[in-house]
């Protein structure tokens, strides 16, 4: 079982080292990037997933496009599964580079952070596999966490990247959310 912990405590579960915190997102954060559909029988839960990864295809995508996306440099990434205008039986997913709100450029896709209250769960890895088998560790307890306070995510599920210079990154789930209905 796990422990339900207070915001701003950092929790340890299975290993890796959780902080749950709300947060008033009070500007809109814009990014600029690439969509793709992924089937969700697979989930997107990483680390369950069988076959082919298409989000994985996704996020190649993203990186051989990034030098050409006026990026924010050095900042925030995001990866986010949201329904769009995915055929049936898919999720849409996007991948994006944080960029200055008024850039536009019509080869990639806009999405922004909208502004209102987020979980924000946020956790450290060493490397791209600890960090691959950590969010789907992170996903399984913020839908735990979410459950226990009576919530839960509300459209769309976005995981935000912070680059480093050192191997270790920080991600952190931000997870739009609303009340659960009785």
């Amino acid at each position: 079982g796990y422990i339900v912990v207070d915001e701003g405590v950092p929790l340890i579960s299975d290993g890796l080292v959780l902080e749950m915190n709300r947060k008033f997102l009070e500007e809109p954060i814009n990014f600029l990037g690439v969509t793709g559909y992924y089937p969700f029988k697979y989930g997107k839960m990483f680390g369950e997933r069988t076959g082919v990864d298409t989000v994985g295809e996704i996020w190649d995508r993203f990186f051989r496009v990034l030098p050409n996306i006026s990026h924010i440099s050095e900042r925030r990434w995001v990866g986010v599964s949201y329904h769009g205008d995915a055929p049936d039986g898919y999720s849409s997913y996007f991948v994006g580079a944080e960029v200055k709100k008024d850039e536009q450029n019509p080869e990639f896709t806009n999405w922004q952070l909208p502004i209102r209250e987020y979980i924000v769960c946020g956790f450290e890895s060493e490397n791209h596999e600890q960090m691959i088998i950590n969010l789907g560790k992170a996903m399984k307890y913020t839908r735990f966490w979410l459950k226990k306070h009576n919530l839960i995510a509300d459209g769309f599920f976005p995981e935000m990247y912070y680059k480093s210079t050192s191997d270790i990154s920080y991600v952190e789930l931000w997870i739009p959310f609303k009340k659960r209905e009785k």
